[in-house]
């Protein structure tokens, strides 16, 4: 029995898949597989298949779509707002990735507010936790978003113990059946008590379980506060080397951004390029705001038969910023490197043993760690840590930690216990003394630049509009040194290689897309003139202007751009004692998912439509209740009146289409329903009432995209609501490319023939 109330006809059905158990994971999330999570978010009505056509093709793959049932509660009222039935319409969307053969996952919860219920004391098994896994064979698992707040309330009194419980049993599900548990933080002088390091301090369950299914736990940085920037990283980032977590990332927000400058999308650049290439991360999540930076309902087209379909659009920061980083990644020009990796460049790792005093400083990271090294001069220590801008990438990112969990967390070279921080370090003076010999100087200036191997990520780590410099003198290229100018927003990758150099920069700004900032690359040490080709990589955006100078050994390029550019030099120098050990990123598309063969279900609010009523997007704020997916079509009465709906399957054959309908009032005729422009039959409809029910039939439909159309011959009797269709998962008989005989046709066939032959032999003897 499910937890939660399924409705029984036409969509409850499991699809016939058998899922896999035994912990073989469904989409294998690595170093060389990193995965992007795009949401499908409820706040801005989407449509889940327009949504997926959104996304580039070469992109595709690597994503994994998150369908976001946006949290909206009125306490009053105890109702929800934007998505009023979180089960029924994750369950539609679901399907809809399932027949597009791509990779989901369900977002149920943002905070201690969820639309699913929380199991702390029990098994997962028969629950909608579990149905999700068993029915589709797409499903990835569950994203528990901003895990900081929340909880104790009137309407949802969970505990954040309680929830950390759920999520032990959550993970040994997701480990079932391959899949994953993906979880966000955000830091605030709230809530350090129930951040990931505290539960596994105070949940017993939830850390055993991190131990026993650590290939299924995700952990992801959110920044959605103004304050434990730095602190919600070290956490993050120490359950992953820890050995708690098997994967770790971002969330990008906006709301997390502080205003000294304008925020543009690209600001996430600086964080997100510099979790991959020096601290292992390998799953983007978002970005956030949904509806502000990733996708937008476009205005409607209208065709030649008057049928008007609502469309959507990708915004020009979504292209230009996070997709074509994501790209970077997957052409490999960042190599992610392993755990063991990250452990031995990192070097430090603080263990977190204090039992006692206030929750800072018995969960939190140490409040002057930071200081010193790449904290920032205008900035300030937990609460009062501001920026995830830093001022330097000479010291990698510092873990905190609960425990040491195995044989490769334990190979940090120095193991230091919280509670002798204020003995080991009386001074920031002597801290830095002993971060200084650990980590010689690689670069001078007032540029973040962060080496792995032969690549370097860099940026204007100021927030004051300023320009940033700085110079790195070259390991790999046998010039002499490289010498930055950035402008405000600006990112860059740099690979070295002995004869040449490849660069990226990105400084897109949405807010000012006419506006170009200029960027300034000084190479000193050439023995020769280099060459330079770059390509403009940003849709719709201005032409890069880039303008080169070559004056005795030193080569000046100036790139004057509002947006993603790739720049090839090729330049060498005379000097003999480069680096030329490093290794190239090995990239593996991941697999997709296995073929779907369960029930089809499409949305009426999506249906292309003439001459209707009305388009309801959001239903939770009408009078009907009880619909599923977002919204529903009002048909209305008028002779005329049309909607049109695409449907899919993977074989011709005939089908059942299940249409869901509402007549208050009376039954309804004069309908006709046409599948791929061919009438099929006259419809009549009886009456509902307030209830939704089905109207079924039999209908052929050939393999791929098929056209259902529903059309009032005549003024109806009484005003339709059309919720979806539904079309059955298995077919009621497949084409042979012969026609198909009835058996009764085929009985009197045969009785027929038998009549003649017993007719014959009396004739003839």
């Amino acid at each position: 029995m499910c937890a939660l109330p399924i409705a029984t006809v036409a969509d409850g059905e499991a699809s016939g898949w058998v899922a896999s158990t035994g912990g073989t994971i469904r989409r294998e999330v690595s170093t060389e597989s990193p995965m992007w999570i795009v949401h499908i978010d409820t706040w801005n009505y989407p449509d889940p298949d327009a949504i997926i056509d959104l996304i580039p093709e070469d992109v595709l793959p690597y994503v994994v779509f998150n369908i976001s049932l946006s949290i909206n509660w009125d306490s009053e009222t105890k109702t929800w707002g934007v998505v009023e039935y979180g089960y029924e319409t994750a369950k539609s969307w679901l399907r809809i990735c399932a027949e597009r053969g791509v990779w989901a996952m369900i977002q149920p919860a943002s905070g201690g507010q969820c639309h699913f219920p929380d199991y702390p004391d029990s098994s997962l098994e028969g629950t909608i936790f579990e149905e999700f896994f068993t029915d589709y064979p797409n499903f990835l698992g569950f994203n528990y978003c901003e895990q900081f707040w929340g909880f104790e309330q009137e309407d949802f009194p969970v505990t954040a113990e309680e929830r950390y419980q759920h999520f032990a049993n959550l993970l040994e599900l997701c480990n079932k059946y391959g899949g994953y548990l993906v979880v966000s933080w955000c830091g605030n002088q709230w809530s350090a008590d129930i951040n990931p390091l505290a539960m596994i301090k105070q949940v017993p369950e939830f850390e055993q379980a991190c131990l026993d299914y650590t290939e299924n736990f995700i952990l992801l940085e959110k920044y959605t506060q103004h304050s434990y920037l730095y602190d919600m990283e070290s956490i993050c980032l120490g359950a992953y080397l820890a050995g708690y977590c098997g994967n770790y990332g971002v969330r990008y927000d906006e709301t997390g951004w502080t205003e000294t400058i304008p925020f543009t999308q690209s600001t996430g650049l600086t964080v997100m390029l510099e979790r991959f290439l020096k601290s292992g991360a390998t799953i983007i999540d978002g970005p956030e705001l949904v509806p502000d930076d990733d996708f937008y309902e476009d205005d409607p087209t209208v065709d030649d038969d008057g049928y008007t379909e609502r469309q959507w659009s990708s915004y020009t920061q979504f292209t230009n910023v996070v997709t074509d980083m994501f790209r970077k990644i997957i052409e490999g020009a960042i190599r992610i490197p392993t755990r063991e990796e990250v452990i031995a460049d990192t070097k430090v790792v603080i263990i977190q043993d204090v039992e006692s005093g206030s929750d800072d400083d018995m969960y939190s990271t140490y409040p002057s760690l930071f200081e010193g090294l790449y904290q920032n001069d205008y900035d300030g220590s937990l609460s009062e840590n501001h920026s995830f801008y830093k001022s330097t990438g000479r010291y990698p990112a510092i873990p905190t930690v609960y425990a040491l969990t195995d044989d490769i967390a334990e190979q940090f070279e120095m193991q230091i216990l919280q509670s002798e921080i204020s003995e080991r370090w009386a001074t920031i003076e002597d801290k830095v003394a002993e971060f200084e010999e650990l980590f010689p100087e690689e670069y001078t200036g007032v540029i973040y630049a962060g080496r792995n191997g032969n690549t370097w990520v860099v940026y204007n780590p100021l927030k004051s509009g300023e320009k940033a410099s700085g110079t790195i003198p070259f390991q790999y290229n046998t010039a002499d040194s490289i010498e930055l100018e950035l402008s405000t927003y600006t990112t860059g990758i740099i690979n070295e290689y002995s004869d040449s150099l490849e660069i990226y920069l990105n400084n897109y700004d949405e807010n000012s897309v006419l506006l170009q900032r200029t960027d300034t690359i000084v190479i000193s040490g050439c023995s020769k003139e280099p060459t330079l080709t770059y390509i403009d990589r940003g849709i719709n955006t201005s032409a890069s202007n880039i303008t080169t100078e070559y004056t005795n050994g030193v080569f000046t390029v100036t790139v004057s751009h509002n947006g993603p550019v790739d720049i090839t030099i090729n330049v060498s120098g005379s000097n003999t004692n480069r680096s030329t050990d490093y290794n190239v990123a090995t990239i593996a598309e991941p697999e997709s998912p296995p073929e779907y063969t369960g029930d089809r279900q499409y949305e009426a609010e999506f249906y292309a439509y003439k001459g209707i009523k009305s388009l309801v997007k959001s239903g939770a704020n009408y009078d009907i209740r009880n619909y599923y997916g977002q919204g529903y079509l009002i048909f209305g009465t008028a002779e005329g009146a049309s909607v049109r709906g695409t449907v899919s399957v993977t074989a011709s054959g005939t089908y059942t289409l299940n249409i869901r309908y509402l007549l208050e009032n009376s039954d309804v005729s004069g309908l006709a329903l046409y599948v791929n422009g061919k009438k099929i039959s006259d419809l009549s409809l009886s009456i509902t009432g307030t209830d939704w029910e089905y109207y079924t039939i039999n209908i052929p439909l050939k393999s791929g995209e098929n056209t259902v159309t529903l059309t009032a011959t005549s003024e109806l009797a009484d005003t339709m609501y059309l919720d979806c269709m539904i079309i059955d998962g298995e077919a009621v008989s497949f084409s042979t490319g012969f026609p198909i005989v009835p058996v009764v046709g085929i009985a009197v066939v045969v009785a027929v023939i038998v009549v003649v032959i017993v007719l014959m032999r009396r004739k003839h003897g």
